[in-house]
Formats: structure tokens, C-alpha cells, sequence
């Protein structure tokens, strides 16, 4: 298909703002996405921001920031990031998951991220990498696809990609090890599938639109990529012309397998082209163009097809933006057929070598008779080229490497070393599990990120019975993102991601630590967003760091101290646990939500242990902690769809109020007998 320079922005647009939820998208329950090369920051404050709808800013406020964040991630199911590895690395929040994708052979190289919020799931593939350049600096092509009650999207293509998905994940069990990071990404995916195997269309309806869009995966336990083209493609004739842009290709050395595959698509008698987009430099005065591709994209075309064309365009780049796209574009008369996704056209990417990556493409068949315009849809998108006269002075001149797309750390992570946990033992205290599997390198040592002094040494592990499973106490305030491991005949280390147990076991910001009951009165009596009330309580404490008083939010002017009297305290306290009993019925998108709200920094039993440790006396503890226990009763959880139960709402609480009744004093035999009675009315009526 000859090109031309395109004179509108039409097929353009930013892929951070496909994190972004739409309207009626509802909460956020999870996400996954899947990586070659990876920037734990990029996708932690660009991406992991804008699907948890934060309102502030890292940069103006980073205390609140961090508050909001943490909020928000610990009510996720699952947030995870699956990255091959050789670039699985990098400081960040143990609330979200990186897994270590570890092929035998090839890369996982596909650009997946799956969204799902409440009311919609969208599913993204592409070719740009989780990184800044990826998402912001090259030329990229990717797809979105929304899934929601009712939609139109291909319900199929959510269904595959699940299941790809589940695959992908599957990489990153070494010896059949499950660990909480991977069962958490697979339940999600299975929440997923049950939960949106009705949001969109089937099979049959998808075929009446003027296009259908299919999932093409390589890899593992899959056909290449030119055998699920050939299957899709509805002419009763091949078609007349191929488009493909690709950064990459196979080495000039090789016999080019893709180019071969190519001409088996298209067809046999008549004219046929083949179009190659590439990029290329200018020589010295203009005078030579180098091509950054070899040659047998020319010479593989056969050479006894007469009518068979090969054609070479160089791609227009504006302001200099590397080539990152991938696609391949066939057509007639009346078919288009547009694949774009992380597939390089190599073997390895497409799915004819041996050694093969786990790739992730989209395919849109367009109907020109359906669809008017769909030369201009399919081809917005796709770079622009001008022509190049192979008769002038041309040299060929392949990448000597794939860039963005190969190496990373030069030294992998051996098998052995097979998983890494933070996590709590019974009496609290913090913990890394290290799990072994197979044969270990010789003198291996594990170091703590940021020094090189040995945490964990093979020395060490002997003398402790050389278990599969090491369990060390971890001493530092701040869980580590993970380790660098070192051993004999590598100068440079590896690195070891930590992820955590569950989410529960990590410790709150510091700014949420130990709050006094006065602060937690005012935070949750307030209808602002946790964030918002604490960036006045930040705001107050600064203003107030010289004082010798003690910083809550109670008024400063009050003259008059009534703590002590018990009325006055639950007078305080009552506004709070009517504010708190409203927030407990809303209907909560996911368990660990819910949990948020009775176990976080600033839930129930955050104020039930407050009301604990500043009681004045057993029967004052016991009153206001009965009190608390009589809101959480009340409850009456709403019903949502998309949302918990009313029933798992309510046991949830329930078990809540058997907690707080473990935290009730004994009373004082001389107290109030009427009070003694009411507390323990409180709590049998619960436990009817």
C-alpha cells in the first residue's frame, strides 16, 4: 500500500491516558501488566497514580502522596507487574507485586496490561515497554479494548488474553513453587473471568460489525504468528499486499524466515507486494542512505513468482523519536487485516524460532464494505514512508542489537535462588523467607540493597541444615524491594525481588503510625478523604513543632481538659461512630478494601486500640469499646453490583467484633454493676 505523509493527528494518541479510568468505570479492584524492559518508577507513579485516580501530587506533597498511595493500593486485589528477567528490578512499594519472569528459553517480551475497575475491564496490548521512553519518547503502536456490561468488545479477545495471562504468570514458578505473589496475580485473573464472561459480545455478533478484532499470542503452546494470520484472514484469495514496520529483523547472516512467511500470506499468481518500513540514517553530504536492515528483506522475495514486488520505505520520525512500533498490514479489494503488538519481525518474535519469546499482538479485520473509510483507520496509525530508490546509493545496515529489546542484566539470577517474602512471624515481628530450589552456585552470598554486607551467605545456610525454606528476622523499619546476590566466577550481582506475604504485613506510613485517639476521633469523623485530613494534620503539626505540647486536632483554645469523664469522652466519640458506621456500609469493591477499613492505620481496630491504650479505666475501656462494637452491629452493608456480598460484608464485621471483645478488660469488681452488664450484653447478643 503506497504511503503518503498523513495531515491530521487521526490514530494518535497518549497511552498513559489509557490508565486512566472512564466514566461509570466504578473502583478500582486490580491490575496486571507484563514487560520486557522495566521502570519500577514509571509504573508505580505515572501508571499505578492514574488507574488509582490519586489526587496528589509526589512533587508538592510527598508525605501526602505516599499516604494516598498506600491507602489506595492496600484495598487492590492484586496490583503486579510480571517482567522478564533480565530487567526485573527496582526500588519501589511492596503494596504492588514484581514477578520475576524467568523463560528457559527466549523473553517474555509481550506489552499486556489488564485494568479492571468495578464497572469495566480494559484490556491494553502494544509495543511500548513499561518505561518513560516506552510511554512518552518512541513511536509506539498499541489497542485498547473496554469491557463493561452491555459493551460491544469481542468478549473472546479478554477471554484469551486471561488465559495468556495465566500462562505468562506461570514462567515465574520455578520447581512448582506458588507463591503469594503469583497466586494473587492468578486470582485475579480468575475473579476477572468470572466475573466479565458476559461483558461484551460473542463470536457471532462481532462478525456482523464493519470490524472484528481477534488476539494473536506466541510463545509456549502456541502457533506462530503467520499461522493465526493465514487462519483469520476471510478472502477466498490471499491477499495482494503486505505493509510491515519493525525496528528489528532477523540478522543478515540468517536466512530470513519472517520475509518467507510473508509471501506465503499473499498471493501466488498476479502482483504481489511487500512493503517494509524501516529506519535509516543519512550518510556523510547526503550522499549514501544506510538502512537499519538487512538485505534479505529484498533477496528473500521468490524468485520465480512473476508480478512479486518488494518495496523499501524509510519511516518518517518527528523530532527524532526512535522507531518502536511493530505491525504488519495486509489487504484486497476488500479486506484489510492490521496486526500490531509487541512482535518484532524476527523469528523469536513471531514465533518460527526455537527458542521463541512470549509475544502479545491485536489483529483488526476491517470490511470495506461495511466500513467506509477503513483504509484511512487503518492506515492513520501506521508510520509514514517515503520510498526508497534501491538503484541509488543504498547500503544495508541491520541494528547490530535490538536496543530497548535485548539485554539487561548481564548476569541472570539462577534458578536456585526461587523466591524471596516479606512477611510477619506470630509475636509480630518482621521476616524474609528465602526459598531455595535445586542446585546452588558455589559461595553465594546475599546482600541487603544499599550495602555489601552478607544477610544471607552459603555458608551460613549450611550450617542451618541447608533448608529449602530460610526464615531471618528483618530488623530494619522499611521492608527491602529486594537483594543483590553475588557468588564465584561472576564479577556482578544479581538481583533478588522481594515481594510481601500479604499486604496486611506491612507496616503503615510513618505519618499513620500509633495515631492518638483524638486524631483518629477527627479523621474518621470527617467526610474529607483520609489524604485531605491528613495534609491538615501534617500542616497542623508542622505549624506546631516547637511547641511542647502535645500536636492532635482538638481545639488549642479549649481551656478546659473533660477527658477524664467518661460522658464527655463518648460524647466525642459518638459523631465519630455515626461518621464511621455511614462509611462501613458502602459497599467495598474487594475483602482487602473492606479490610482497609477495619484494619488500616485509621480503621476500627486502629481506634480500638487507641481507645485502649488512653482509657482511663477498665469500665471506661470496656464502655467505649462496646460502644464501637454496638456501631459495627448497626451496620447494614449496601449491595452493589461488581462489589461484595452483604453477607461476606457482614462477616467480615462480625469477626471484627470478636476481635474488639478480646481487647475488653476485665472490670473492676467495685465499679458500676449496670455497666459490667452492658458491656457484656453488648457482645453475647453478638455471638447469638
Amino acid at each position: 500500500m503506497a504511503r503518503h505523509k498523513k495531515d491530521d493527528k487521526q490514530g494518535c494518541g497518549k497511552l498513559l491516558d489509557a490508565w486512566e479510568a472512564p466514566g461509570e468505570a466504578g473502583d478500582p479492584v486490580g491490575c496486571l501488566t507484563t514487560s520486557f524492559t522495566f521502570s519500577s518508577e514509571f509504573f508505580e507513579v505515572e501508571c499505578l497514580s492514574r488507574f488509582l485516580d490519586l489526587d496528589s501530587d509526589p512533587t508538592e506533597n510527598a508525605p501526602v502522596y505516599l499516604i494516598e498511595r498506600e491507602e489506595k493500593l492496600a484495598q487492590l486485589s492484586c496490583a503486579a507487574a510480571l517482567v522478564d528477567q533480565n530487567h526485573c528490578r527496582g526500588d519501589r512499594s511492596l503494596r504492588w507485586d514484581l514477578i520475576c519472569a524467568r523463560l528457559p528459553r527466549g523473553l517474555q517480551h509481550a506489552k499486556v496490561s489488564l485494568l479492571y475497575w468495578s464497572n469495566l475491564c480494559r484490556l491494553i496490548i502494544g509495543s511500548a515497554n513499561m518505561t518513560e521512553d516506552g510511554y512518552r519518547r518512541n513511536l509506539e503502536v498499541f489497542g485498547v479494548l473496554d469491557f463493561r456490561p452491555g459493551g460491544e468488545a469481542p468478549i473472546a479477545c479478554l477471554m484469551e488474553a486471561v488465559e495468556f495471562l495465566r500462562l505468562a504468570g506461570s514462567t515465574a514458578s520455578i520447581s512448582g513453587i506458588q507463591t503469594p505473589a503469583l497466586q494473587r496475580w492468578k486470582n485475579l485473573l480468575t475473579q476477572v473471568k468470572e466475573n466479565c464472561k458476559a461483558w461484551g459480545q460473542s463470536g457471532q455478533e462481532n462478525i456482523r460489525e464493519g470490524v472484528q478484532v481477534f488476539p494473536v499470542f506466541c510463545g509456549k503452546d502456541y502457533p506462530d504468528l503467520f499461522q493465526k494470520v493465514k487462519g483469520i484472514w476471510p478472502g477466498s484469495s490471499p491477499a495482494e499486499s503486505a505493509c510491515v514496520v519493525s525496528p528489528f529483523f532477523d540478522p543478515p547472516e540468517a536466512k530470513n524466515a519472517p520475509v518467507s512467511a510473508i509471501w506465503e500470506l499473499l498471493r501466488q499468481r498476479g502482483e504481489a507486494t511487500a512493503n517494509f518500513f524501516v529506519t535509516a540514517e543519512d550518510g556523510p553530504g547526503d550522499e549514501t542512505l544506510f538502512l537499519n536492515a538487512p538485505e534479505s528483506l529484498v533477496t528473500a522475495q521468490p524468485t520465480k513468482r512473476p508480478g512479486a514486488s518488494t518495496q523499501i520505505f524509510r519511516v518518517h520520525l518527528e523530532r527524532g523519536r526512535p522507531l518502536h512500533a511493530k505491525g504488519i498490514l495486509l489487504e484486497d479489494s476488500r479486506w484489510i487485516l492490521y496486526l500490531i503488538g509487541s512482535s518484532n519481525f524476527t523469528s523469536a518474535g513471531t514465533g518460527l524460532a526455537r527458542n521463541s519469546n512470549l509475544e502479545a499482538n491485536l489483529i483488526y479485520l476491517f470490511d470495506r464494505k461495511r466500513l467506509e473509510g477503513a483504509v484511512k483507520l487503518a492506515a492513520a496509525s501506521f508510520p509514514d514512508g517515503e520510498a526508497v530508490d534501491l538503484d541509488g546509493p543504498v547500503q544495508w545496515k541491520p541494528s547490530p542489537s535490538e536496543g530497548e529489546d535485548e539485554g539487561g542484566q548481564r548476569v541472570l539470577l539462577p534458578l536456585f535462588f526461587a523466591d524471596a517474602t516479606y512477611d510477619l512471624d506470630k509475636s509480630g515481628g518482621a521476616t524474609i523467607t528465602f526459598a531455595f530450589s535445586g542446585s546452588s552456585p558455589p559461595g553465594w552470598e546475599i546482600s541487603q540493597e544499599g550495602t555489601k554486607l552478607p544477610f544471607l551467605t552459603e555458608a551460613r545456610w549450611q550450617n542451618t541444615g541447608a533448608k529449602e525454606s530460610t526464615v531471618l528476622a528483618w530488623q530494619d523499619e522499611r521492608p527491602p524491594s529486594g537483594f543483590w546476590v553475588r557468588w564465584q566466577g561472576n564479577p556482578e550481582a544479581a538481583w533478588w525481588p522481594v515481594n510481601v506475604a500479604d499486604s496486611a504485613a506491612l507496616p503503615p506510613p510513618d505519618d499513620l503510625k500509633d495515631l492518638k485517639l483524638e486524631d483518629l476521633i477527627h479523621i474518621i469523623g470527617s467526610a474529607s478523604p483520609l489524604h485531605k485530613m491528613l495534609q491538615k494534620f501534617l500542616l497542623n503539626r508542622s505549624k506546631s513543632s516547637g511547641s511542647q505540647e502535645p500536636v492532635t486536632l482538638v481545639d488549642p483554645h479549649k481551656k478546659v481538659d473533660t477527658s477524664s469523664f467518661l460522658l464527655q469522652r463518648s460524647r466525642r466519640l459518638s459523631w465519630a461512630l455515626n461518621a464511621l458506621r455511614q462509611r462501613l456500609e458502602k459497599p467495598a469493591v474487594t475483602m482487602k478494601s473492606l479490610n482497609w477499613r477495619l484494619r488500616g492505620p485509621v480503621g476500627v481496630m486502629a481506634l480500638a486500640h487507641a481507645l485502649c491504650r488512653e482509657g482511663r479505666s477498665s469500665e471506661e475501656k470496656g464502655f467505649l469499646l462496646a460502644e464501637l462494637a454496638m456501631t459495627l452491629d448497626r451496620v447494614k452493608p449496601e449491595s452493589k453490583p461488581g462489589h461484595l456480598s452483604p453477607k461476606s460484608h457482614r462477616d467480615a464485621l462480625l469477626k471484627a467484633i470478636e476481635e474488639i471483645h478480646q481487647l475488653v478488660p476485665e472490670m473492676n469488681v467495685e465499679g458500676p454493676a449496670n455497666l459490667d452488664q452492658y458491656v457484656k450484653s453488648v457482645f453475647m447478643r453478638n455471638q447469638k
